[in-house]
Parts: C-alpha cells; structure tokens; sequence
C-alpha cells in the first residue's frame, strides 16, 4: 500500500512537471514571437523612415510651408530647394481624370513641361506621396492579415496619420486633408484605409473623419465633383 502511494504521489509530480514544462515552453514561444514581431516592425519603420522619397512626403504633411529638395539635386543649396505649400500640395493630389492646369501654371522653364495634366512640380508631390501611401499600404495589410498588431505599429504611425486627418488649422491645410483622403480614395488604397480604421479614423467618403474636414470646407473646395462621383459610388 505504502509503494503504491509513493508510485502515486511521483506520477502527480511527473505529471506537474511536464505541465510546467509545457507552460514554460509556450511562454518561451510566445515571448520569441513578440520578439520577432518587435523586429520585423522595427525593420519595417526604419526603412519607411529611412526612405528619402517617404521623407519628402512626411515633410509636406508636417508642414503647411517648407522648402523640399524634390528633386534631389546633389548637394543643391537650401536656398535652391522648391518651396512647397498645402496649395500645391491640394492641386497635385487631384485625381487625373479631374485634372488640368491653365497657362498660369505653365512656366518656360519647366524642364519636363506638364506630366499628364500637371506641372512637372506637381509630379514630384504625387510621387512623393505615392511612396508614402505606398508603404502605408503595406503596413495596413499586415494589419488586415494580423501579421502584425495595431498596437506595435501605433507609435510609429500615429502621429502622422493624425496630422493627415486632423480637422483643424486654416482652410488650406483642411482642402489639402480632404484632397489627400479623397486621393486615398480614389486611387484604392485598401490598406491604407484599413490602418486608418482600426485607430478611429473613417476617411472613406461617407466616414465621418471625411465627411467632418468636407463639411467644415463648406463644401467650396475646388474639386467638389471628385468628392460627389466617390460619395455617389461609395453608396
């Protein structure tokens, strides 16, 4: 009796012992998997902030005036850089079907001359913000497909998408939001309205985030036909 209670009692603590073992051995795997996660992400934002294309495009959501070096002139002066304010941004984002440019924006010295209805300037904003939303894109469907938390990509990317959606400061940093959402839009950037969702922000048009900026416009943005033809199919 007294063996059989000893082969008992050393069964419950073989058998807590692989229960540990186990517990400890998933713990161990979760941790590595948040570790590897914490560096794919890590990996990820470097590059997109690393990106000189993506820094030209940050610098324009950041400021309502800046001088930018679009171009990326080699060892060009300050002075040289191309000034860039939210009004040309708001123009340069104009979907293509919706675009045109009078005389007044041509200029002689235009070295490309127009790009599909805009100004070789305007080309490079589009660029600009092309590779931004690019890599938004990007990091909105690891999102979607869970690869990656909202949580660990937030404070990265908060900020910025903040400062895309915020509905305050004048009228021309509201019209260029509102260009730039409706660019989002337009173009079908998924992802990029995936990420925007899960922080709170509806900038489809209809979502409230869009449709908050629009209204404070009342509604005397240029391209208000844009945001129609997208409410009409967005319906």
């Amino acid at each position: 009796m007294e063996f059989d209670n000893t082969r008992l009692i050393v069964s419950i603590l073989g058998f807590g012992g692989t229960i540990t073992a186990l517990l400890f051995g998933v713990f161990q795997y979760r941790r590595s998997e948040r570790w590897k996660r914490a560096e794919f992400v890590a990996k990820e934002i470097k590059e997109f902030e690393s990106d000189p294309i993506v820094r030209n495009a940050l610098l324009m959501v950041d400021w309502g005036v800046r001088k930018i070096n679009l171009n990326f002139v080699p060892n060009e002066q300050f002075d040289n850089y191309i000034e860039v304010t939210r009004e040309m941004q708001r123009k340069a984002l104009m979907p293509h079907p919706y675009k045109t440019i009078d005389d007044s924006e041509c200029s002689g010295d235009d070295p490309e001359g127009p790009v599909r209805g805009f100004t070789s300037v305007q080309a490079l904003i589009r660029d600009a913000y092309d590779a931004l939303l690019d890599r938004l894109e990007r990091f909105g469907n690891f999102v979607r497909s869970g690869l990656v938390s909202k949580e660990e990509f937030e404070p990265y990317l908060i900020y910025w998408l903040q400062s895309m959606t915020a509905n305050e400061g004048s009228k021309e940093d509201r019209a260029w939001r509102l260009a730039l959402l409706t660019y989002i839009s337009f173009y079908r950037y998924s992802g990029v309205k995936h990420l925007f969702k899960v922080y709170g922000m509806a900038v489809e048009p209809g979502g409230a985030t869009y449709e908050g900026i629009k209204k404070s416009l009342d509604n005397d943005a240029e391209p208000r036909p844009v945001y129609e033809d997208l409410q009409a199919s967005s319906t």
